[in-house]
């Protein structure tokens, strides 16, 4: 049934907002991020399937980069302009976050050749490949253990708790080695850019000069920070990661003091290092499946980028509060929150105001808030009620004889008599409304529904008439 909504639903929302598509073609777009697992994602080709062991949580599972590219069709139906591969150099396990050799593809994953199909193919589809580069640690059987060992310290913990030699960052060599590996995925594969995991010991002059020069190679390609010591704006923001579940995974509290904070940087609810978002908002007695469509809607339509984490579609819940690794469920899609996602994802792609527009809370009431996304030539209203009631905001300052046109849910808030707009909404519930002329009681319609049902009785009283006529003359008869 989703997928035979799905047509109607990208035609309605092209129709709908033709009028207000952006002249701006030419800007940079905020980014819609999807993260993959490599392993734990789709097996697309059963050649590389070496000692996987699905009974054995530690062991590889058989996703690689062929499943990826047989699944770019399902990115694209979610607005996805990027997807984010975990570790895919030849590492000590199936996460890869213990690297062994920086500039081989782990052969269970495929090779080369198919990292370069990949990327070729999804440029194709208009999405970006970047890839994740641990700089913090390496696996206990890297070279560098033996070979160069004062390249590597004492052991530490990396981002999943694992205790592995520490990278020293401090040393030119390690910078110059690291420089290198990323230039060499670059000029390789004709990847987008790279997802960087840092720490405390990671030197600000080496991301300054990582960054300068990865960019004189690419200059468009998008580089972003993780760890505690990741501060740019265009890094993963943990901070806000945190916050936002606390709000989300029930309802009662306002977002508004998440949105008054600062909320650059990448966006997420959970990702590969952090518990499931639908865990969280099952340990606190609410259902996932509500709590993800408020923070779709938020994670959509929030000014910069946002990533989503492979398994959003059902939602996951591994039951603990640990990072959840297990096999994306894709063939167990929610349709109603894919539904949800699907039209988030058609206006976020048509809409100047989603994708570059000024951002502003306009109200706030209780446990609901609404903001404004504006651009030139359009202006949106985003309303979340994380309230457990119904509540109403009015906003003012909107010219006269104007409407809100809700795109979530049909709905059509008009000026009211004393100048104001109220948006009323249900608790738990979001709506995405445009600003448009007011297009009053469409009278042609009511009239063309009038005739088609008047027509229609007209014809079964008709009928009606004969059959009785009939039935009279066979009774004289």
């Amino acid at each position: 049934m989703y997928y035979m909504k799905k047509g109607i639903i990208a035609f309605c929302s092209l129709f709908l907002l033709l009028p207000f598509l952006s002249a701006e073609a030419t800007e940079q777009n905020d980014e819609k991020m999807y993260y993959i697992l490599v392993d734990r994602f789709n097996n697309g080709d059963s050649s590389n399937d070496i000692d996987i062991n699905i009974e054995d949580p530690q062991a590889y599972h058989g996703g690689d980069l062929q499943g990826i590219i047989k699944k770019l069709d399902h990115f694209q139906d979610m607005g996805i302009t990027v997807i984010n591969l975990s570790p895919v150099m030849e590492a000590g396990s199936y996460h890869g976050f213990d690297v062994v050799e920086p500039q081989n593809v782990n052969p269970h994953f495929g090779d080369v050749a198919v990292l370069q199909q990949l990327v070729s193919e999804a440029h194709e589809k208009d999405i970006k490949v970047i890839l994740d580069f641990v700089l913090t640690h390496v696996s206990e059987e890297h070279p560098w253990n033996n070979g160069q060992i004062n390249w590597v310290g004492a052991a530490t913990e990396n981002q999943l708790g694992e205790s592995l030699p520490t990278v020293d960052m401090e040393n030119q060599d390690v910078q110059e080695y690291f420089l290198e590996t990323a230039v060499f995925w670059m000029q390789t594969t004709n990847i987008d850019g790279f997802h960087f995991y840092i720490n405390e010991q990671t030197p600000d002059d080496f991301i300054s000069n990582m960054n300068q020069r990865l960019q004189t190679e690419k200059e468009d390609l998008i580089i972003l920070y993780d760890g505690e010591h990741a501060t740019n704006d265009n890094d993963m923001n943990t901070s806000f990661q945190t916050e936002a579940v606390d709000i989300l995974k029930q309802p009662g509290q306002s977002i508004t003091p998440l949105l008054e904070r600062d909320i650059t940087g990448i966006h997420y609810m959970e990702g590969v290092t952090t518990p499931r978002f639908a865990y969280a908002s099952s340990q606190a007695g609410f259902n996932p499946l509500t709590r993800w469509k408020l923070a779709t809607t938020l994670l959509y339509t929030l000014p910069g980028t946002s990533m989503l984490y492979q398994g959003v579609e059902v939602p996951m819940d591994n039951g603990v509060a640990e990072p959840d690794h297990r096999m994306a469920e894709l063939n167990k899609e929610d349709e109603e929150l894919m539904e949800h996602i699907d039209r988030l994802s058609n206006f976020a792609q048509d809409s100047s105001a989603m994708q570059h527009g000024d951002f502003e809370i306009v109200g706030e009431t209780d446990a609901m808030t609404v903001f404004r996304r504006s651009s030139e030539d359009q202006t949106m209203y985003v309303a979340i009620n994380n309230d457990t009631e119904t509540k109403s905001i009015s906003l003012s300052g909107i010219a006269d004889d104007m409407q809100l046109r809700g795109l979530l849910e049909d709905d059509i808030v008009r000026q009211q008599s004393d100048g104001e707009y109220r948006i009323i909404m249900d608790r738990e519930t979001s709506n995405i409304f445009i600003l448009e002329d007011n297009s009053g009681i469409n009278w042609f319609f009511i009239s063309l529904i009038v005739v088609i049902f008047g027509g229609f009785a007209g014809f079964i009283v008709a009928v009606n008439r004969r059959y009785k006529k009939s039935q009279a003359e066979n009774g004289k008869s």
